[in-house]
Parts: C-alpha cells; sequence; structure tokens
C-alpha cells in the first residue's frame, strides 16, 4: 500500500514537473506574440508597444493577434516580409472591386503569403450601384481559383465604405437587401461565411440592421482605445478584427494594421467556425 502510494506521489510530482517546467513555457510562447513596432510617425514615442488586455474596454482575452491588410497601393509585399522582425500572424489583400477588378498585387501577395506559412484572407470592395450578386461571382471566382480559398484561412471579406456607397444606390431599404444579397451568394459560392469590414459612421448609415450581426465585424477605427463610441450599433460592442491604425511601418513600407480579438489559437478557432456546416 504505501509502495503503491509512493509511486502516485512521485508520478504526480513527474508531470506537474513536465507542466511547470516544459508545456506552459511552451503554450505561452506559442499564442503570446510581442507587439510590433509602430510607425516612427505614430503619437506613439516608445519603440516598442505591448498591447495589454487593459488597453481594451471590451477586450475579455488574455491576448491579441497582430496582422496587416494591403492592396497594390503598398505596392510590393515581397521585400516587407523578408524579415520577421515583428509578430504578425495574419495578412488580408485586396482581391477585388465592382464586376470586374482584380487587384493587380493579389496573385503575387497571395502566393508570398502562402510560401511563407501566414494566415491570410481577401476581400472585396463593394460598389452599391453596381449589380450585388455579379461582384459575389466576381469576388468569389477569383479567391476560389487554384485554391486561394482553403479552410485553413481567413473568411472572405466585404468592405464597405462611404465612398463606394455614394453613388445610384436607390432608397435604404434597397441598398441593405443588394448587401445582404452579396453576402448571401459569396456564402453559397465559397461555403464561408464572410466577414464585414466598415466604420461606426458607415456601418450605422448603411448597416443598421441586426441581420447584418450575424456576419463577423472588422471594424475600422484609429484610437488607441477601442470603445463603444467606435463601434456600429447593429453589433452591440461585438468585434472580431480591430484595424487600428492606417499608418503602421513594416520593414520600410507603410499597411494598414489589425488586431484579432484573440490569441492564435483562438484566430483558428474563429476560422474553423466561419465554415458553413452542411
Amino acid at each position: 500500500m504505501l509502495k503503491n502510494l509512493t509511486l502516485a506521489l512521485a508520478l504526480w510530482f513527474l508531470i506537474d514537473w513536465a507542466y511547470t517546467e516544459k508545456i506552459k513555457p511552451f503554450l505561452i510562447s506559442e499564442i503570446t506574440p510581442t507587439a510590433p513596432s509602430k510607425s516612427k510617425d505614430s503619437t506613439d514615442t516608445s519603440k516598442t508597444k505591448k498591447i495589454k488586455k487593459k488597453d481594451f474596454r471590451f477586450k475579455l482575452k488574455d491576448t491579441v493577434t497582430y496582422g496587416l491588410d494591403i492592396s497594390h497601393y503598398q505596392g510590393d509585399l515581397i521585400n516587407a516580409l523578408n524579415k520577421k522582425e515583428d509578430s504578425l500572424y495574419f495578412v488580408i489583400c485586396k482581391a477585388t472591386e465592382g464586376i470586374s477588378f482584380i487587384d493587380p498585387n493579389f496573385v503575387t501577395n497571395w502566393t508570398i503569403l502562402k510560401d511563407k506559412k501566414v494566415v491570410r484572407g481577401a476581400y472585396h470592395f463593394y460598389h452599391c450601384d453596381l449589380d450585388p450578386k455579379q461582384q459575389a461571382q466576381h469576388f468569389a471566382s477569383v479567391i476560389m481559383e487554384n485554391h486561394f480559398l482553403d479552410v485553413g484561412q481567413l473568411p472572405p471579406v466585404l468592405d464597405i465604405e462611404n465612398s463606394g456607397m455614394d453613388g445610384n444606390c436607390g432608397d435604404l431599404e434597397t441598398a441593405q437587401k443588394n448587401v445582404l444579397t452579396f453576402l448571401e451568394e459569396v456564402k453559397r459560392l465559397t461555403e464561408r461565411i464572410p466577414m464585414i469590414y466598415t466604420n461606426k459612421s458607415t456601418g450605422n448609415k448603411y448597416l443598421n440592421n441586426k441581420e447584418f450581426a450575424t456576419y463577423p465585424l472588422w471594424v475600422a477605427a484609429y484610437t488607441d482605445e477601442l470603445s463603444a463610441s467606435s463601434i456600429p450599433t447593429a453589433w452591440n460592442n461585438e468585434w472580431t478584427i480591430w484595424q487600428q491604425s492606417e499608418s503602421y511601418s513594416f520593414q520600410d513600407a507603410n499597411f494598414d494594421f489589425d488586431i484579432f480579438n484573440g490569441n492564435r489559437l483562438e484566430l483558428r478557432k474563429f476560422i474553423r467556425n466561419t465554415i458553413v456546416k452542411k
């Protein structure tokens, strides 16, 4: 009896040591990235700003995950990703716009990101005066070609901005119906639940229907602290990705800086949850 008790205690101490000394440090290093350095032109004068839990009024997670979003306006991504000095885990690329435009850097950027094993996503810039179903089909065909969109990557994104909604959109009800048509068509074609990118003013003006809140929100808010004053009301203070800056300096190039609302494991879980259940 005493021998069995001694063996049990020894085994317990061995397991406790292995978790404390080996497993726990490994998990922390995997899910807790160091904060990327900010632009020299930023109002933040420190070389490196670590984003902590207390910095987010709506932050309930222990860590966040950093990323970028890009289009051809930022130029060539190859040089920017040659060095691994920043803890950037995901990049979202502009893919399409309207019913025919394809970002000239999309294929190149996507290929580089894939080779470097970066989590990636793609977005479509929406024009309210063009047929929503044709736009959705154009977007889906581009991101699904050559398996650009696979189950391990971020869901497709619809980019809703004032400049795309100031054309001949019809009345608000028609404009909202067309946006929902786009989202439903992309969901049908890609079998992924799309995400919506917007800011508070555009969201409150055009996306004030609660149906839009069934889609994850990527919110643009260029502020040091995300609060209710920055979230479109339909989402009831819920957000998935925060575009925190439009002038983030990375390897001598400027990009939009993004923060996912969770650690890397939670990002992977979010991606899985956007796959349409059959």
